[in-house]
């Protein structure tokens, strides 16, 4: 006997709320089929996205790694501006390289510029004029001296000598004696390694590099953050498409029963029950398989968060609690690729390059310049000791006025005697292949690097572009998904009053109710394209990092890495 019609409005109300309450509190599939659901031990980690941003902002191995590279940067920084730091010698002897005025230069000479020693000689005399049979000499000298080179190519050096000398010559006056000597002395480059640009190449290299570096490592972080986006709506697609696949088992379930009810009283044959069945074998296969994608959406998210800074490592139960929503708003896409050519990385870091290439032009172009240094010395001398006055000469002593080191101090500052110096010295390459060959080559890496830049701007105009109509496609498709699902529930719900009725049949009902499955993973998926689309828009245009607070630290200290991990290291939030 047919249902009364009268009682099929609520027969079609109950099945609605049956379907919303299972959306909203989803059953598993184990405990559809009789078993009991998997007991977790550990408790939900509830993320929102800026959650999930912020955990892999602080943990993701990836932007470790490449943090690295950011940090031996910064270090190469100090380790080129160590040569400008001064040097102070002292009782070094023999470091003749240290003698601003090696031995044939402008000045000749090619003692050491630090040295410390004693000296106690005993040689035989050949002339009465040694002032003694056996000459005895013992000397103590030593010299103390600060170096300076300047990132403009002067050298400065200051250098303070002392020694003092006992003998037993008649004819030496001052007995022990004292002799000081405080010079000043000064290279400048006139040609080749005059200025920043050719003297402190290297620094300026290595800070081009730096920030080459920089960008680099910002440019990774702003693509782990657009994965980790990804991953986050994968996993919310995941979450809602096993819902959906649950409520298309409930349905599919619902019309069996209904089935069997109509078989029981004679409306149709039993051969539509198997139908109903079979219906309901596939969708129970496809709702393992939605649960199976559903933990490899987890583990995917995961392993960007790393895993094993996760209160249960690979065990921790994440749920996403946002739900995908489209909000339109009106783009200008002059504005945006602006804004990109502005804030992403990629160009800072070609703008970095050709710095670093314009420092290996200067340099190799100082390079082919002959080489004139201009010298120049100023020193002044003292000299002290006990002085020895003798009756003739040689004559016995008949006095000694005792002196020493402060007299020699006394006479140096004086500045009695206060000599200088100055000269040029010539150094003229014949020839000079190896310089013009490093000059074209250095040349051709610069155009290469301006061609670089203008690719790069090329490409991300384009990448802007592309993401713009991405992101208004997709608002529009979610719109005509969500459209699809209305009318899809809608014909649902008629081809079941009219099954009940007998008007049509089995097969039609499960039909639509494939169709309203489809529809409605259709319409989630609508939503996460736009997602991903507004997110890839933002990664497009530089804004990431913005968007979430997030702010990349300069510097090598800024960027080290920390030894337990849990912090990003060189970044920081900023709300």
């Amino acid at each position: 006997m047919a249902e009364d019609s009268s009682r099929r409005p609520h027969r079609r109300v109950t099945l609605w709320l049956a379907a919303v309450l299972i959306v909203a509190a989803p059953v598993p599939a184990s405990a559809q089929n009789g078993a009991q659901p998997p007991q977790e031990s550990s408790p939900r980690l509830e993320l929102t996205l800026a959650d999930a941003v912020r955990i892999a902002f602080e943990n993701n191995l990836d932007i470790r790694i490449v943090r690295y590279d950011a940090v031996s940067a910064a270090e190469g920084v100090r380790t080129a501006r160590g040569r400008f730091e001064p040097v102070f010698n002292l009782g070094t002897p023999g470091l003749t390289q240290l003698n601003p005025f090696p031995s044939g230069g402008a000045f000749g000479g090619g003692g050491s510029f630090g040295g410390f020693g004693f000296v106690d000689l005993r040689s035989p005399s050949s002339s009465q004029l040694a002032g003694a049979d056996t000459l005895t000499s013992k000397s103590f000298t030593t010299r103390f001296d600060v170096q300076k080179l300047f990132e403009f190519g002067t050298r400065v050096d200051v250098s303070y000598s002392v020694g003092r000398n006992r003998s037993n010559s008649v004819f030496q006056s001052l007995n022990p004696s004292w002799d000081n000597t405080l010079a000043i002395s000064i290279v400048q480059p006139l040609l080749r390694g005059r200025g920043r640009e050719a003297a402190a190449a290297e620094l300026l290299l290595a800070r081009a590099n730096e920030r080459v570096s920089a960008e680099a490592f910002r440019a990774q972080v702003e693509g782990v953050l657009l994965q980790v986006e990804q991953a986050y709506w994968q996993l919310v697609f995941a979450q809602r498409d096993l819902e959906v696949k649950q409520l298309s088992v409930q349905l599919a379930r619902e019309q069996l029963e209904r089935t069997r009810a109509q078989v029981e009283v004679g409306l149709i044959a039993p051969v539509e029950v198997t139908q109903a069945e079979v219906q309901v074998a596939a969708r129970e296969t496809d709702l393992i398989n939605a649960r199976n994608a559903l933990e490899d959406a987890r583990d995917a998210l995961r392993a960007l968060l790393r895993a094993e800074a996760l209160p249960a490592g690979w065990d921790t139960p994440i749920e996403p609690i946002e739900a995908p929503t489209v909000e339109p708003r009106t783009i200008d896409l002059d504005s945006e690729v602006r804004a990109a050519l502005a804030r992403r990385p990629e160009v800072a870091q070609a703008a970095a390059a050709i710095r670093a290439r314009n420092v290996q032009v200067a340099a190799s172009r100082d390079a082919l310049q002959p080489r004139v240094d201009l010298l120049a010395q100023v020193s002044t001398n003292g000299i002290g000791g006990d002085l020895i006055v003798r009756e003739g000469f040689p004559g016995r002593v008949v006095e000694v006025i005792p002196g020493g080191y402060g007299d020699a101090v006394d006479q140096l500052f004086g500045l009695d005697f206060v000599s200088w110096r100055v000269g040029l010295n010539v150094s003229l390459p014949l020839g000079n292949s190896t310089a013009q060959g490093q000059y074209a080559q250095a040349t051709i890496a610069e155009d290469q690097a301006r061609a670089r830049l203008e690719s790069v701007r090329q490409q991300i105009e384009l990448e802007v572009r592309r993401a713009v109509r991405g992101v208004q496609a997709a608002a529009e498709a979610a719109a005509a998904a969500r459209k699809t699902r209305e009318l899809a529930e809608r014909q649902l719900a008629i081809e079941t009053d009219r099954f009940e009725v007998g008007m049509s049949t089995n097969f039609e009902v499960l039909q639509f109710q494939d169709d309203l499955a489809a529809a409605r993973s259709a319409e989630l998926q609508a939503l996460i394209r736009y997602r991903l689309a507004r997110a890839e828009l933002e990664r497009a245009t530089g804004r990431l990092l913005e968007d979430y607070g997030l702010r990349l630290q300069s510097g090598a200290a800024a960027a080290r890495p920390s030894d337990g991990g849990a912090s990003a290291g060189g970044a920081e939030r900023t709300r």
